[in-house]
């Protein structure tokens, strides 16, 4: 009984600051146009919501489960991905836009495509061809 007070105590010590660093990522997730912090920063989500769902034994959560947001965070990557790729694209066209000469603007979406291409093993199939159609 002991050991079940203190893990008790534990949890509703770490839930808030967890919740935190889950409700930040995901803003984070939602905004960012670098995919260095978009995968970094998806990866925090699905190990804080892992995290949260271990201690929901001990601690009562208001709105979404973490077990659920956890599972939704899994089914929805590959959605969150495409919006992401959308957004960077939008960023490289309006750069592009600013630019005077071809070259430039060419470079706008070079950057775009390789800066994406080391995640594509994080992508779907289809997302990994939306980069590569987008840049055509």
């Amino acid at each position: 009984m002991f050991g079940n007070r203190k893990m008790k105590a534990a949890a509703e010590m770490m839930a808030p600051q967890w919740m935190k660093i889950l409700v930040e990522s995901r803003d984070i997730v939602n905004r960012t146009t670098d995919p260095d912090v978009f995968f970094s920063r998806y990866d925090t989500v699905k190990e804080t919501a892992e995290k949260l769902a271990s201690i929901s034994k001990y601690v009562k959560f208001r709105g979404t489960k973490p077990a659920e947001v956890l599972r939704m965070a899994v089914d929805q990557e590959q959605a969150a991905t495409r919006d992401f790729i959308l957004r960077c694209f939008q960023k490289a066209q309006l750069n592009a836009e600013k630019l005077k000469t071809e070259k430039g603007k060419l470079g706008q979406f070079e950057k775009f495509q390789s800066s994406l291409e080391v995640y594509f093993f994080r992508m779907s199939d289809e997302n990994a061809q939306l980069v590569q159609d987008l840049t055509r």
